[in-house]
Formats: structure tokens, C-alpha cells, sequence
């Protein structure tokens, strides 16, 4: 979406919140789809963000990437994994069960992501 639609689906959003009434009522007087509306109105912060400059969301911390060492304990008899994640000021020790791996491979799939 360029700019001036931006500025004009903000301009409807506002002049739908200063209206007092209802999106279904304002969506039909005004003759908009009320999906549309309900759509830029979801929208409508993160492109009065883009259009300012700035980002619409909280600022987060850059993801850790590259290479994470893994060290094998000696004894066999391990039932367990246990991972140290750390991220930024968290931590998160974790100790999986080897019986349930596919599962381990799963949330690594999604912490990667």
C-alpha cells in the first residue's frame, strides 16, 4: 500500500472514530464494506507509524544467531536433554525427556523462528 492510500484510510478512521457511532452504522451511511473498515482500523496504527517514520511495534531485541555449542554428558543413562537458552536478560534451563525428541525438534523449529 503507497502513502496517499495510507493517508487516505487513516483519513476514514478518523473520521469514523469522531463520529460516536457504530462501524456497522458508519460503514453504511458512508458506503464502505464493513470488513474494509474494520481492516484499517487494525492497520490504522502501525501506518500512522510507517507514514511517521517510526516503527509500530515495541522495540525488541535483535534475535542471537550463528553458532550454539552442545556438549554430550559422558554417561548413557541420561534420560534427558538439557538445553541453556539465553535471551537478552532471560534465561531458560530446560531438561526434555529424549523419549519425546520430535516434540524437542518442534519448539527449536518455533524458538528459531
Amino acid at each position: 500500500m503507497d502513502r496517499q492510500q495510507m493517508e487516505s484510510c487513516l483519513e476514514r478512521v478518523a473520521a469514523y472514530r469522531a463520529s460516536g457511532q457504530t462501524a456497522k452504522v458508519w460503514a453504511e451511511a458512508n458506503d464502505v464494506p464493513m470488513r474494509a473498515i474494520a481492516s484499517w482500523c487494525a492497520h490504522a496504527r502501525r501506518w500512522q507509524a510507517r507514514l511517521e517514520g517510526a516503527s509500530a511495534g515495541p522495540a525488541t531485541a535483535p534475535r542471537p544467531s550463528g553458532f550454539v555449542a552442545a556438549r554430550v554428558a559422558p554417561s548413557a543413562a541420561s534420560a534427558s536433554v538439557r538445553l541453556e537458552l539465553n535471551a537478552g536478560g532471560a534465561r531458560l534451563d530446560l531438561h526434555w525427556p529424549l523419549a519425546h525428541t520430535r516434540e524437542l525438534a518442534s519448539l527449536l523449529r518455533e524458538l528459531g523462528r
